[in-house]
C-alpha cells in the first residue's frame, strides 16, 4: 500500500508502508484518519537518515579555485546538492618562485576547513580530496597537504597531469557517453588535453598551459605567450584527428567565454553546460577577448574579477587550440574531473545507462503521483513515431517519464510551469536544442495551443517544434485516457491509416471513453491531418 505524505519534500516522498504499520492506517470506511504522527515522523526519519548516508563529497583544490561539491550519491546521473567555491589562486606566483601564493594558502587552508565542518555536519562520511597543478608542481606542495591534513583531516590526493586529463574526459563522457573529439581542461596552472573517441579516451597529455601561469609569466606581452602556446602545442602530434569533431571545452576561464558570447548575443538561455558554438561563432570572440585590457572585459559586465587578468590568455590558447585541431565547433562542458572522478567509481552496469533517462527518472519520481508508467505511454504512442531517430527517440522516452511533472501546478500555470522548470533543470544531460525541444513538448502536453517563449523558440525550428507538439499532443491524451495510472493505457491501441487516426478500446477499457478523450484525439489527429475515430473492440 502506498500512501502519499507532504511532511518534508526534500526527504519524504512516497512511504512503502509495512504490514505492521497499515493496521495503524486502514480503517474500516476506508480513511485514514488515525494515522498517528509518530508513523509519520519514524517513516521520515528512516528516509531521511537513508538519504544522509549515501551523500559523498569531492574537494578540487586547483590553481584556481578550491570547490566542493556534495552529491546525493554514487548514482548515474548524480545531483549536486551542495556546490561551493572559493577563488583562493593558490597557483599565483609572479615572483616565480616555484612556491604556492602564501596569501592563497591561508585563503585555501580557511576553505578546507569550512568545508570540514560542513561535511561533518551533514554526515558525510566519504570526502575525496583531489589536487592538480599548483599543488604538484609547487616547491611546498607537500607541506601544504601535510597542513591541510593537521588542521581537517582530509588527506589531500595529488594527481599528475595525465591523470587529470582522462579524468577530464571520462567527465565529458559521463555526460555523453558516445563522445568523439578534443576534451580540453585549461586551468590556472595547466593545461590537460584528451583524444576521445566512441566514449573512450584514446590519447591524452598536460601542458604547462594554465590561464593563470601564462598571465604571471608574460603580463603585457601577449606576442611571447602566442609563441609559448605553440611551442607546446607543436608536441601533440594527434591534435589534428580532432578535424571536423568538437572541441570539449572544460574549466571555468573557458565557461566565461561562453558568458560572454551569450551576453553579446542576447542568449535566452543562462545555462552553459552544452552549449554549443560553431568555430566561425566561437573564433571571433576569443581573438577578441585575447585582445581586450581589464578595464574593457569589467565593463562588460559578464566576466568575474578574478577572471579578468587571466581571461586573454585563456582565449589565446582556445583560437590556437582550434587552429591547430581543425575542431568543427566547441561544446562547453560543465563536467569536469570531478564528474569523471564518479563516472569512473561506477559498477559498470551503472556507467551503461544512458545519464539523461537516469536523470529524468529522478526527477519524475521526487514528485510522482502514481506509479511510473512511462514505459506504457511510449510503447502505446509508438504507433505515431515510426521514422523517429535514435535521438529522438531518446527525447521521446525522456518526455514520456517527466510528462508529468506539473500536475502539482493550478490547472492555469501547468504549461508554464513545467516549461520553465525543463528548460532550467541544472541536471538534465542535453543538448540546448533538446532541452528547448522536451520543454516545449512537455509544456504542450498541459496546453495544446503553448507558444512558448520567442526568445527560446529561436533556438528550435519549425519542423522540431511541429515535432514537440505532436508529442505533447500525444501524451495528453494518453495522460487524459489514463488518468495518469499505471496498467489502463495495454488495454488501449493508437493507429494511424491515411486518413484516420483512430483509439481502439478492448475489454473493459471501453468505459474510460468519454467526451474529453475524445475531444483530445480530435485535436491530435487534426495535427496529422487525420480524422479521429474511437474503435470500440475492433
Amino acid at each position: 500500500m502506498y500512501i502519499c505524505q507532504q511532511i518534508n519534500p526534500l526527504y519524504f516522498r512516497i512511504a512503502n508502508l509495512t504490514d505492521e504499520e497499515q493496521s495503524w492506517i486502514l480503517q474500516p470506511d476506508g480513511s485514514y484518519k488515525r494515522l498517528k504522527a509518530v508513523t509519520v515522523k519514524t517513516r521520515a526519519l528512516m528516509l531521511s537518515q537513508k538519504r544522509l548516508s549515501s551523500r559523498i563529497a569531492i574537494i578540487d583544490v586547483g590553481s584556481n579555485s578550491v570547490r566542493l561539491v556534495v552529491y546525493d550519491g554514487l548514482t548515474r546521473a548524480p545531483a549536486p546538492i551542495l556546490n561551493e567555491k572559493v577563488m583562493c589562486g593558490l597557483g599565483r606566483d609572479p615572483q616565480g618562485t616555484g612556491r604556492l601564493s602564501p596569501d592563497g594558502v591561508e585563503m585555501a587552508l580557511r576553505a578546507l576547513s569550512r568545508f570540514a565542518a560542513l561535511t561533518r555536519a551533514m554526515a558525510i562520511t566519504k570526502v575525496d580530496v583531489i589536487a592538480t597543478a599548483a599543488v604538484r608542481i609547487a616547491s611546498d606542495g607537500a607541506a601544504f597537504c601535510a597542513r591541510v591534513r593537521q588542521d581537517t583531516g582530509f588527506t589531500i590526493r595529488v594527481i599528475d597531469g595525465p591523470e587529470e586529463a582522462r579524468l577530464a574526459a571520462l567527465g565529458v563522457i559521463s555526460g555523453e557517453p558516445g563522445a568523439g573529439g578534443i576534451v580540453g581542461d585549461i586551468g590556472g596552472g595547466s593545461l590537460e588535453l584528451a583524444l576521445i573517441d566512441g566514449g573512450q579516451v584514446k590519447d591524452r597529455v598536460s601542458l604547462p598551459l594554465g590561464a593563470l601561469r601564462l598571465a604571471t609569466l608574460f603580463p603585457d606581452a601577449m606576442g611571447k605567450a602566442w609563441q609559448e602556446i605553440e611551442d607546446h602545442l607543436d608536441s601533440v602530434p594527434w591534435l589534428s584527428l580532432g578535424r571536423n569533431k568538437p572541441l570539449y571545452a572544460v574549466g571555468g576561464s573557458w565557461r566565461a567565454i561562453a558568458k560572454l558570447w551569450a551576453h553579446k548575443e542576447n542568449y535566452p538561455l543562462s545555462i552553459v553546460h552544452n552549449m554549443a558554438l560553431t568555430t566561425t561563432e566561437a573564433l571571433p570572440l576569443v581573438k577578441l577577448v585575447a585582445r581586450q585590457n581589464r578595464i574593457t572585459l569589467a565593463s562588460s559586465g559578464a566576466v568575474s574579477r578574478r577572471r579578468l587578468e587571466s581571461l586573454p590568455y585563456a582565449c589565446q590558447v582556445m583560437a590556437r587550440l582550434l587552429a591547430r585541431s581543425h575542431s568543427a565547433s566547441v561544446i562547453f562542458s560543465g563536467h569536469s574531473l570531478r564528474e569523471g572522478w564518479m563516472y569512473e567509481n561506477l559498477p559498470a552496469e551503472l556507467q551503461k545507462r544512458d545519464p539523461l533517462i537516469e536523470a529524468c527518472t529522478d526527477f519524475a519520481e521526487a514528485e510522482e503521483r502514481f506509479e511510473l508508467h512511462a514505459d506504457e505511454l511510449f510503447r502505446w504512442s509508438d504507433p505515431l513515431f515510426k521514422r523517429e531517430t535514435l535521438e529522438m527517440k531518446r527525447l521521446r522516452t525522456a518526455a514520456c517519464i517527466i510528462g508529468d511533472v506539473g500536475w502539482m501546478e493550478h490547472p492555469d500555470y501547468r504549461a508554464g510551469q513545467s516549461y520553465y522548470r525543463i528548460l532550467r533543470h541544472p541536471f538534465l544531460d542535453l543538448k540546448h536544442r533538446d532541452r528547448v525541444f522536451l520543454a516545449f513538448a512537455v509544456a504542450c502536453r498541459y496546453a495544446s495551443e503553448f507558444t512558448g517563449d520567442a526568445a527560446v523558440s529561436r533556438l528550435l525550428d519549425k519542423h522540431h517544434q511541429t515535432e514537440a507538439r505532436l508529442l505533447g499532443l500525444t501524451l495528453r491524451l494518453g495522460h487524459t485516457l489514463s488518468g495518469g495510472a499505471r496498467g489502463v493505457l495495454p488495454f488501449t491501441e493508437l493507429e494511424l491509416s491515411k486518413d484516420e487516426l483512430r483509439l481502439h478500446f478492448y475489454d473493459d477499457a471501453t468505459r474510460l471513453v468519454g467526451e474529453v478523450v475524445e475531444k483530445r484525439l480530435s485535436k491530435l489527429a487534426r495535427l496529422l491531418d487525420r480524422t479521429g475515430r474511437i474503435c470500440i473492440g475492433e
